[in-house]
């Protein structure tokens, strides 16, 4: 058995839409199966022997993609490696305790352990270690133009719209074609696929603005068969579809299909299934020379994992042939990628991050523009952010203002605001506040202070300082307590991450953030002031 990895950047988002879709959302895989890569590269066929509409009357076309080699779905790469689904049958601590790293296979411990939690995803191991693999996705909203008018004007006459889920661009996927060496030369001397990378484009709207990917293949290598020694488990690399759909548990199908199977290639019954953590899934795909979807099918799913027991001592040249046949697949479909079994290590492990040395050190330096351009988002970000400070600020203010009549008093601050200029904000506020005081006490002489500096020492701020104090200078505004940092990036180490590379300080902007904050602070108290006097 040989192997022919290929690598698949994505260029541009990618739609692979998954089973479970609503009419206004279409939700991405976060693989690229079997199924889309061997119908990649079976289109680069036909556009390069320019067969057209009769590829099915070629016969190494039918020999290649209907034949005996196998295209493995592309999953998440992660350092260099081709990621799998990780087995049912782990677990891991619960965040926020002393075993969240830790992860137990329960084919190994007998039962589930107080304070652990199912482990899901990809990932791929190192020894002792399991590093998670991660998949970037975003929404994109588009409006819906179904009908013809609709389609001319470009625009939707009754404002309907759809989501796509897909997967970002810039993202790296691996996957491989297995078979013998002499059809593997043959693919790759036909799509020229070692002289250099190609263009691809994939998945759903991929003649739009999504499915740009990159395809790259590395030379032809012989499969490495694993070493088996001790006791032998098996994990679901693919979904496995048997060929029957009668089968009611996972065990009649991995008899049927996988055990069977091996017995049968060694000539004995030798093997049985032991213990078995399996899930189901359906399977279903869109056939784009149909034009209409293949027939939806029950498998068992990627990451299901089961004891191989062996009645008596393996020979090597059982273990030979247990080797061969986990790559060569079981069940129907198996050109598809489906059916891939892969040798366990079942045993304790720990979570781990990767530490990708190329990556870090190929870091590339941001230029001083885009510096800037990254500090004018983070600026609109933080304005948005003084809005909401403002808002859930002027709430408090609630209480202070029932049974008075005080909208004047708020209105007059906003006036105030309005009438100062934005260069060195700051300063020309408190000047033009106390103007506003001296003025009124020049009115009100016989008083000693006024209703307005009054009000200003009577009311507090979130931050249990008077206006006074606040607006004079005398005191801190309520929002420097607050970790603006923090409320703009929620995770801890993609905002260490981010503010390492884009210097970002709030007193450099303190003018345009203070005068966001109080313009729509004042605007709050108005509005709550009136309420209290029972206006609107």
């Amino acid at each position: 058995m040989y192997e022919l990895k290929f690598s698949l950047e994505t260029l541009s988002p990618v739609v692979i839409s998954a089973g479970s879709n609503t009419t206004i959302m279409t939700k991405s895989h976060d693989e690229i199966s079997g199924s889309i890569i061997r119908g990649v590269l079976a289109s680069r066929y036909v556009e390069l022997k320019k067969l057209g509409n009769t590829a099915h009357e070629d016969e190494n076309f039918r020999k290649l993609f209907y034949g005996d080699l196998k295209f493995l779905s592309a999953t998440p790469e992660l350092l260099g490696k081709r990621s799998f689904i990780l087995p049912l049958s782990l677990q891991s601590g619960k965040k926020g305790t002393d075993t969240e790293k830790d992860v137990q296979d329960l084919l190994k411990v007998p039962k589930t352990l107080a304070g652990y939690k199912n482990l899901r995803g990809y990932g791929i191991t190192d020894g002792e270690k399991i590093y998670k693999a991660s998949v970037s996705k975003n929404i994109f909203m588009h409006m819906s133009r179904s009908d013809e008018v609709e389609r001319i004007t470009g625009k939707s006459e009754l404002g309907h719209i759809y989501n796509y889920e897909a997967l970002e661009e810039g993202q790296t996927f691996c996957g491989m074609i297995l078979g013998t060496k002499d059809d593997l030369e043959k693919i790759s001397t036909a799509l020229n696929l070692q002289k250099n990378s190609f263009v691809a484009y994939l998945g759903r709207s991929k003649f739009t603005q999504y499915g740009k990917c990159r395809v790259t293949f590395d030379a032809i290598q012989k499969v490495e068969l694993p070493k088996i020694a001790g006791a032998i488990y098996l994990r679901l690399d693919s979904p496995l579809i048997p060929a029957q759909d009668n089968f009611l548990s996972a065990a009649d199908i991995l008899k049927a299909e996988v055990v069977d199977a091996l017995n049968k290639s060694c000539g004995k019954e030798i093997f049985t299934a032991g213990e078995i953590f399996s899930a189901g899934v359906e399977v279903e795909n869109f056939v784009v020379t149909w034009t209409m979807k293949r027939p939806r099918v029950q498998a068992l799913a990627a990451g299901t994992v089961f004891e191989l027991k062996a009645a008596e001592t393996l020979s090597q040249k059982d273990l030979q042939t247990l080797g061969e046949k986990i790559y060569e697949g079981f069940g129907t479909r198996r050109e598809e990628g489906f059916g891939q079994v892969r040798i366990w290590q079942a045993g304790q492990f720990k979570l781990d991050k990767p530490q990708d040395k190329n990556k870090a050190a190929a870091q590339i330096k941001l230029s001083a523009k885009t510096i800037e351009t990254a500090q004018g988002i983070l600026l609109v970000k933080a304005l948005e952010q003084m809005r909401i400070y403002a808002n859930e600020d002027g709430e408090k203010l609630r209480p202070q203002l029932k049974g008075g009549n005080y909208t004047h008093f708020f209105s007059r601050l906003e006036n105030i605001l309005a009438s100062v200029d934005r260069k060195n904000f700051r300063a020309e506020f408190k000047a033009r506040l106390e103007l506003e005081i001296n003025a009124s006490k020049n009115t009100e002489e016989s008083r000693g202070s006024t209703q307005f500096e009054d009000h200003l020492k009577k009311f507090f701020m979130a931050n249990e300082q008077t206006f006074f104090n606040v607006l004079t200078g005398n005191a801190e505004m309520p929002y420097e307590s607050r970790d603006l940092k923090k409320d703009l990036v929620r995770d801890d180490e993609k905002r260490k991450a981010l503010f390492k590379e884009i210097p970002f300080n709030k007193k450099d902007y303190a003018d345009e953030i203070c005068l966001e904050y109080l313009k729509n602070y004042f605007r709050v108290a108005r509005k709550a002031a009136a309420t209290a006097k029972g206006g609107r």
